[in-house]
């Protein structure tokens, strides 16, 4: 199941006109090049996975582990 839902959100980031900092820019709505819980909840697959790709465990998501969705 981990692996359909990280398959989905690759597809969104590398699909399309929009590459993967296109949509973190577009997530990160307060600009502090971290995503929050409160603003991967607007997706919910990304919600899903937030955790996972929280590999620090500092509760934010930074654009080196969001980066990890196109390298799979």
């Amino acid at each position: 199941m981990k692996k359909i839902i990280i398959a989905g959100v690759i597809a969104l980031t590398s699909g399309g006109a929009f590459a993967a900092t296109d949509i973190f820019a577009a997530l990160d709505v307060n600009e502090d090049n971290m995503l929050s819980a409160k603003e991967a909840s607007i997706d919910t697959t990304l919600a899903t996975i937030f955790n996972e790709l929280d590999s620090n465990k500092d509760g934010f998501v930074s654009k080196e582990e969001f980066s990890v969705l196109q390298q799979q």
